[in-house]
């Protein structure tokens, strides 16, 4: 769950929605200076759904006790977090093999950027390093298989498949920030461009409901994305509360707009 604040309220925007948004700037994505991922489809689908392991939760998601709120993802306890990750690939495996690595290839790109395995308790650190180890062992199958099938094998090379995990990341990080809203200028790490090379994008608010982006990576002037989350006022003590407001809170779409520097 992702929560975005706005004045006596909150908006809570599941992960799924916003990995719906993260899609809709994948297939916006390239130009003459980004290259389109390749296998479109396949990157883009990815993009869509690499929280496809918190469908469940979401169904329900847990009150966090300390703000009265869902649980924000990056607030879940480690073992469910870890948990979480482990089904969202093996959903994505039953749909294929392109799919499932990139999402294996993301939970790894983010247990690498944020967690810190020094500040970590050692119990918690091992059930980390345990799963990265068996989602790298499932990744060179997946990779290895997508390469001995002449049908994949074009778009199986590291260098592509890298190329597509980064991708993914930047734009999942580009997602974050628009459903949270933005209130000040963000960073996109390690965005692949059509050289080979990586730049960090800068994002921050415009006029209106827009958002400016630099350098620009889409193929269009303007890209206008949305997410669907549910109007929360107040907070809550008990599940039960959370649960029943969940069910008649009102929908509302998140609608931005994002534009050239």
């Amino acid at each position: 769950m992702l929560l975005r604040k706005e004045e006596g309220s909150v908006i809570a925007i599941p992960q799924p929605s916003h990995a719906w948004l993260s899609g809709q700037l994948a297939r916006a994505f390239g130009n003459e200076r980004f290259a389109a991922p390749a296998p479109k489809e396949d990157v883009c689908f990815a993009a869509e759904q690499h929280d496809i392991g918190w469908l469940t939760w979401e169904m329900r998601p847990k009150l966090d006790s300390e703000t009265g709120l869902p649980q924000e993802f990056f607030r879940l306890p480690p073992n469910t977090h870890i948990a979480i990750w482990r089904e969202g690939v093996r959903r994505a495996h039953v749909i294929g093999r392109y799919l499932a690595l990139l999402v294996s290839l993301h939970a790894d790109t983010i247990y690498g950027r944020h967690f810190d395995f020094e500040k970590a308790r050692p119990e918690t650190a091992k059930a980390v390093r345990a799963f990265l180890e068996g989602q790298r062992r499932f990744q060179e199958r997946m990779a290895a298989s997508l390469r001995e099938d002449p049908q994949t094998r074009r778009h199986a090379s590291p260098e592509n498949i890298g190329c597509n995990r980064l991708v993914i990341a930047a734009l999942d990080k580009m997602s974050i920030e628009i459903c949270w809203g933005l209130k000040t200028k963000a960073t996109i790490p390690e965005v692949p461009m059509a050289s080979g090379e990586s730049i960090e994008l800068c994002l921050w608010p415009g006029a209106g409901e827009t958002l400016v982006l630099d350098p620009w990576p889409f193929g269009t002037e303007r890209v206008t994305v949305r997410a669907e989350g549910k109007r929360l006022r107040g907070r809550f003590s008990t599940q039960q509360e959370l649960q029943r407001a969940l069910g008649k809170a009102d929908p509302v779409l998140v609608t931005v707009t994002l534009c050239r520097a």
